[in-house]
């Protein structure tokens, strides 16, 4: 791991060159799993898949570079436009291992109805697009170019239309009888990626765009006038309030951006499969075959609405006043175990409680802590294998009470614990969806913790269980 250095010069030369290394292991990464899933060995694709270790390790590093330059070193002599994209291109990175992962899962699924040429094409051409993607990604760091946005956006044109051709051959072929209705959905489930690749590429066209044209010269002017009215030398700690200032409005625009955008597509995929389901049941008159196609259609509806509701609960705790009351915690427990008990059960997912003293009391809102507790067990359950046990405990802290809900189940990454109480952010996206997860379960759980002063905590490692612990304060220490 290279060590930044505390010329400015220097910081940002490291800064470039950790980057481009990282886009290179994505895109040898991505080459890695495609070879792997075209020979059939889906499990070599999966290791290779969970292997981002040294990734994870040189992302972390581009992250603290950039904070450095920005915030230790004079602002007005930072190259603004190379640190920001450099910081949102190493996310576009991070976040292309999700790509990869779907990849590999949807084509695990379709080991059992031996993929045919078609589909191997298929993946060996989303790889090339995903790492030309890359690649493009790192070309805005080496030549800090506007118009990079422009050849992504034509990449994503050519995506939009491999997904509408893709798309319409499978349902034309589906309705001639050419594919069976669950080999239908299988292989429109692989090409909605073309449509999410689409979708990133624009992304990091957006981004492109957002610095060079959007908050960028605002700052630089700001600068400028500055620097006429106090002479040559302005103090950087002012130069940092003016980029605090402007970018605050941007942040609040991104972030409804993001949320919407986050919204459409986890909605996307489960109308996708529920019209896909329709359309299979319609041509089909064997008896066993639609019972099962409706079975499916029922689960992606049920997933919409759950999803919906999920969206709900988050807008009510961000918009309604909590009310408090004295409340016995193991009550709060008992009620929250029954809600996800058949649901363990039907797991073979055991919960046990240690030390639940009854008179261990706090101010809040029932039904949300019940909630809260709710979904911390459900995410326990859904992460953990039959056979495996959840532990509940309570115990009394400096100033309240402390919950915690523990797990032998997959565990998460370092790298991805700062980021599992995001919306929508999930460690294993396929897992989750097969296990009919919104992602947005441990939202939840934050609000309710800081609705109550409280707040949530999260110990965890890989193959060794997680560990939630919601800290609230003890009754009547909380202003209402």
């Amino acid at each position: 791991m290279t060590t930044i250095p505390t010329g400015l010069t220097e910081r940002l030369a490291v800064i470039e060159q950790d980057l481009l290394a990282m886009v290179e292991m994505v895109v040898e990464r991505v080459g890695l799993v495609t070879s792997a899933l075209l020979e059939g060995d889906v499990a070599t694709a999966d290791q290779l898949v969970d292997a981002d270790d040294d990734i994870d390790l040189l992302s972390y590093q581009v992250e603290e570079g950039c904070i450095a330059a920005l915030v230790r070193e004079q602002p007005l002599q930072v190259d603004l436009r190379f640190v920001v994209a450099a910081m949102h291109i190493n996310m576009d990175v991070e976040r292309s291992g999700d790509l990869v992962s779907n990849i590999a899962k949807a084509v695990g699924r379709l080991q059992g109805s031996r993929p045919d040429d078609q589909m191997r094409d298929l993946v060996a051409r989303m790889s090339a697009q995903a790492q030309l993607l890359m690649r493009r990604a790192a070309e805005s760091l080496r030549t800090r170019d506007s118009t990079l946005a422009e050849s992504i956006d034509e990449l994503d044109d050519v995506l939009d239309d491999l997904h509408y051709y893709y798309t319409q051959h499978v349902i034309s072929d589906a309705r001639r009888g050419g594919l069976d209705p669950q080999q239908s959905l299988q292989l429109a489930l692989v090409g909605r990626f073309y449509e999410r690749i689409g979708d990133h590429a624009e992304n990091v066209g957006e981004r492109v765009r957002y610095i060079v044209d959007g908050w960028l010269p605002e700052i630089q002017a700001a600068q400028r006038a500055r620097t006429r009215s106090e002479g040559p030398e302005p103090r950087p700690t002012r130069g940092l309030a003016v980029i605090d200032s402007i970018a605050e409005s941007r942040r609040v625009d991104a972030i409804r951006r993001d949320f919407v955008a986050n919204v459409s597509h986890e909605l996307k995929t489960p109308v996708g499969a529920i019209s896909l389901l329709a359309e299979a049941l319609e041509g089909d008159q064997d008896v066993e075959d639609r019972k099962r196609l409706t079975e499916m259609l029922r689960r992606e509806a049920t997933r919409v609405g759950d999803i919906i509701d999920d969206l709900l609960e988050l807008t009510r705790l961000e918009e309604t006043e909590t009310s408090f009351d004295v409340l016995d915690l193991d009550l709060i427990v008992h009620a929250a175990i029954e809600k996800v008990r058949s649901f363990a059960d039907g797991n073979g997912v055991e919960i046990s409680t240690v030390g639940l003293p009854a008179e261990l009391s706090v101010s809040g809102d029932r039904r949300q802590l019940v909630r809260a507790l709710t979904n911390l067990l459900d995410n326990a359950v859904r992460y953990s294998d039959p056979e495996q046990l959840i532990v509940v405990s309570v115990e009394a802290i400096e100033d309240g009470a402390s919950i915690t809900v523990k797990d032998d189940g997959v565990g998460i990454p370092r790298a991805e614990l700062e980021r599992v109480f995001e919306r929508f952010y999930r460690v294993d996206r396929a897992r989750s969806r097969d296990s009919g997860g919104t992602g947005l379960g441990l939202a939840i759980v934050r609000h309710v913790a800081q609705n109550h002063g409280g707040k949530v905590l999260v110990e965890s490692k890989p193959d060794e269980g997680s560990s939630f612990s919601m800290h609230l304060p003890a009754a009547g220490t909380v202003n209402p």
